[in-house]
C-alpha cells in the first residue's frame, strides 16, 4: 500500500484484502484498457441517425447513476467496425478521461443497445472478472473518495484531464471475489429499489399528463359532450374557457437568492440540480446562512423553474412537503399559484411547457436565460366552472404518492452513499450491511 494517499489506504485493510493496479486487474485479451478513438475519426461528420451508439460524457455520471442511457448519437455498423478495439459490451466500465474528470459508467446488461463505441474523450476498462466482480469495481470507482483521488491525478489545467497510463496506474481494492460479489450485491439493491421507485414515479406523472392532456388539450372532459367550441387568438377552446398568462394566475415570479454557502447553516437552498425528470430532489441542495426575504421561502405548491445555462434550462418540479425556510438560488424561478387557483391544476399545466420554456430563453451558448416576463406572459387554458378543482382532486392522491416515494429514493440514497464508503474499504462487515439492507427494504 506504500506510495498510494487514497484515503481508503492509509490504514489496514482486512485480512485477505489485497490491492492491485487497474493494469493488473484488466482482462487478459487484447484491448482491454483502451482509449478512444483518435481525434476527429469519429466526430459528428460520421454520426447517421440510426447505429452503433457513442458513448460521450452525457452518458456518464459523478452521482452513481451507473449508465444515462439517453441522448445518444449513432455511427454506421460499418463505421463501427473499424473501433472493435473501442467496442464496449455490457460489464465493460467507462471513464471520461478530459473535462469532466472523474466521471464513470457501466455498461448495463439489459440494453438499450448490446455494443458502443467510446467517444475520443472516454476511456475503456473492462476487468478480469476472475480478480474483479464488474459491479464491485463500478463501486470503487463511483465512491467520491477515488473520484478525488482520480481527479488529484489530472493533468493540464484549463481542461483537466487523465490519460491511458494515470488509469493504468489506479490502485484498486481487493477483497475474495466472494466479499466482492457480496458488497456489490448489498449496494446494487439498494440501487434497484431507488430505481424501481422512480419507474413507478414516472408512471404516476404519466398518468397526470394524460388526465390532464384528454380534459384540457384534446377536451373530452367531463360533460364535454354538445360542448361549443370558440375560436381565440390561442387555438380553439370550450366555449367559457379561456387562456390567461401565467401572472394572472400566479401571486409571485421571481428568481431565489445568492447563496452563501455553509455546510453547518441551517438553510437550505435549491439548485439546478434538485429539478431533474419532473422530479425535486433535495439530495443536492446544499446549505445557506443568509437570511431570506419571506416571499423567497419556499411553499408547498410552488413550482419550480430552472432558468439559466444549458441542458437543464426550462425544467420543471412542484414542491410538495419542503423543510422550513427552504429557498432557492438565482438559477431557479419560483412561480407560486394565487390562493384560489387549484395548484395541482396549474402546475400539470406548466410541467407541460418545458420546451416552450427552452425556445423562449435568451442570450449567448452557455449563458442562456428565461426571465421573469417571458414566464409571466406565458398562456394557458383555463376551463370554467370547477372543473380545474375537479382535476386537481384526482391528481392530488396521485402527487402526494409520488412525493412520497420520491422521499424513500432519498432516504436509500442516503443509505447506500453511508454504506459504500465504510463496505468498500473494509471499515463495515458484509454481515452488518445486509442486515441493514433487510431493515431498509
Amino acid at each position: 500500500m506504500t506510495g498510494y494517499n487514497h484515503p481508503f489506504l492509509q490504514g489496514g485493510l482486512p485480512s485477505g484484502w489485497k490491492v492491485m493496479t487497474v493494469d493488473k486487474v484488466k482482462a487478459p485479451e487484447r484491448h482491454a484498457c483502451v482509449a478512444g478513438p483518435f481525434g476527429s475519426s469519429i466526430s459528428s461528420k460520421f454520426f447517421v441517425e440510426k447505429g452503433v451508439p457513442v458513448i460521450r460524457g452525457s452518458n456518464l455520471s459523478l452521482g452513481l447513476e451507473r449508465f444515462i442511457s439517453s441522448n445518444f448519437v449513432f455511427i454506421a455498423p460499418e463505421t463501427a467496425e473499424k473501433f472493435s478495439a473501442q467496442t464496449v459490451v455490457p460489464g465493460d466500465l467507462v471513464f471520461t478521461c478530459w473535462g469532466t474528470i472523474g466521471q464513470v459508467g457501466l455498461i448495463p446488461p439489459d440494453g438499450p443497445f448490446h455494443r458502443y463505441v467510446i467517444s475520443n474523450k472516454q476511456l475503456k476498462l473492462r476487468v478480469d472478472s476472475q480478480l474483479l466482480e464488474p459491479l464491485f469495481a463500478y463501486y470503487y470507482f463511483a465512491c467520491p473518495e477515488t473520484v478525488e483521488y482520480i481527479q488529484g491525478r489530472a493533468i493540464g489545467s484549463a481542461v483537466p484531464g487523465i490519460n491511458l497510463g494515470i488509469l493504468k496506474s489506479l490502485p484498486v481494492i481487493l477483497p475474495p471475489i466472494e466479499t466482492q460479489r457480496r458488497i456489490a450485491s448489498i449496494l446494487g439493491a439498494y440501487d434497484d429499489l431507488i430505481e424501481v421507485n422512480r419507474r413507478r414515479i414516472a408512471v404516476l406523472g404519466e398518468m397526470a399528463r394524460r388526465l390532464f392532456d384528454e380534459w384540457f388539450v384534446n377536451f373530452r372532459f367531463p360533460g364535454h359532450e354538445g360542448h361549443a367550441m370558440v375560436e381565440t387568438k390561442g387555438g380553439t377552446i370550450p366555449e367559457g374557457w379561456t387562456m390567461q398568462p401565467l401572472e394572472a394566475l400566479t401571486s409571485y415570479i421571481s428568481r431565489g437568492i445568492a447563496p452563501a454557502y455553509d455546510d453547518e447553516a441551517p438553510g437550505l437552498v435549491i439548485n439546478q440540480k434538485c429539478i431533474r425528470d419532473g422530479r425535486l430532489s433535495l439530495k443536492a441542495a446544499r446549505r445557506q446562512r443568509k437570511a431570506v426575504p419571506p416571499v423567497k421561502v419556499v411553499e408547498a405548491g410552488d413550482i419550480l423553474v430552472n432558468s439559466t445555462g444549458t441542458g437543464t434550462l426550462g425544467r420543471i418540479a412542484q414542491a410538495e412537503e419542503i423543510p422550513p425556510g427552504t429557498t432557492v438560488d438565482s438559477h431557479v424561478t419560483i412561480i407560486r399559484p394565487r390562493r384560489e387557483v387549484d395548484r395541482d391544476f396549474l402546475g400539470t399545466s406548466v410541467s407541460r411547457l418545458q420546451a416552450l420554456f427552452e425556445s423562449m430563453a435568451v442570450g449567448a451558448t452557455n449563458q442562456m436565460e428565461l426571465n421573469r416576463s417571458r414566464l409571466a406572459s406565458t398562456e394557458v387554458v383555463v376551463p370554467h366552472g370547477g372543473l380545474a378543482v375537479q382535476f386537481g382532486a384526482v391528481v392530488r392522491p396521485i402527487r402526494v404518492l409520488a412525493h412520497k416515494l420520491e422521499r424513500q429514493c432519498d432516504r436509500l440514497t442516503a443509505s447506500r452513499d453511508l454504506l459504500l464508503p465504510r463496505l468498500i474499504s473494509g471499515e463495515l462487515s458484509v454481515a452488518t450491511a445486509e442486515r441493514e439492507l433487510e431493515d431498509a427494504a
